[in-house]
């Protein structure tokens, strides 16, 4: 077994065994993400950098939030990035819910990459873009992070959770590629499906606690809170949709 697979195998089997721990406080989180942004509109890469809410982002959280109401959530931890910091905004405006910023829950980084559209980063760094395509899991941009390195950062999310005594459930408002990675860490999702995962901004995902076992089920805020499907939204182009 090579040696990144084994090292994610190990990480999967650890997230198995806390588990079982988290099944005496946990039993639902929620995830979202962002809003739509300026730079999502334009087609720019995002990562660490920001851009604020678009008028569509802005309602498309108001969306969200009505849609998150009716589930009884009173605490969310939320990315320190701009983008998710006003959606979290938004949603307490909503719900009234208790904000606690997590730094962990910041996006995976797209390095050099940040900032510049898919032609604009073709013509400053030739045939990277297929690279990372071709391998989205271990990919580092250069300056920036690979979605193998941003688990052990989602894990001290994991492990955050695992100490919630609070009220539940929990709600996490962050990013497209930092919510899956977590997500993908508590169902064990394979490293190969985790990457297919698409992640809009209209959709509400949600992983509960079955008898030890954490299973992923997702909700557009279009349908009612009581219709979430088992299973996750596959990316519909994953060569341009993954901006985040």
């Amino acid at each position: 077994m090579p040696g990144d697979v084994l090292q994610f195998a190990l990480s999967l089997s650890l997230s198995r065994g806390e588990s079982r721990v988290l099944q005496k406080y946990m039993k639902t989180i929620y995830f979202v993400r962002h809003g739509q942004t300026l730079f999502n509109k334009a087609g720019r890469l995002q990562g660490r950098v920001d851009s604020p809410l678009s008028e569509l982002g802005e309602q498309q959280v108001a969306c969200v939030a009505k849609a998150l109401k009716p589930l009884g959530i009173h605490s969310a931890l939320v990315s320190p990035l701009g983008r998710a910091q006003q959606t979290a905004g938004i949603i307490q405006a909503e719900l009234g819910v208790n904000l606690e910023s997590v730094q962990q829950l910041s996006e995976v980084s797209f390095g050099d990459f940040e900032g510049n559209t898919l032609e604009q980063l073709e013509e400053k760094y030739p045939g990277q873009w297929l690279l990372r395509t071709e391998n989205k899991w271990d990919y580092c941009p250069p300056q920036g992070e690979s979605n193998a390195d941003a688990a052990s950062r989602a894990q001290q999310v994991i492990d955050r959770i695992e100490q919630w005594q609070e009220a539940e459930p929990l709600l996490i408002v962050a990013h497209f590629a930092i919510n899956r990675i977590i997500m993908s860490l508590l169902a064990d999702v394979p490293p190969g499906d985790t990457v297919q995962i698409d992640v809009p901004h209209f959709v509400i995902y949600r992983v509960q606690n079955d008898n030890g076992q954490w299973q992923l089920s997702y909700c557009d805020t279009e349908d009612s809170p009581d219709s979430f499907k088992t299973g996750w939204m596959i990316q519909p182009d994953p060569v341009s949709a993954d901006r985040r």
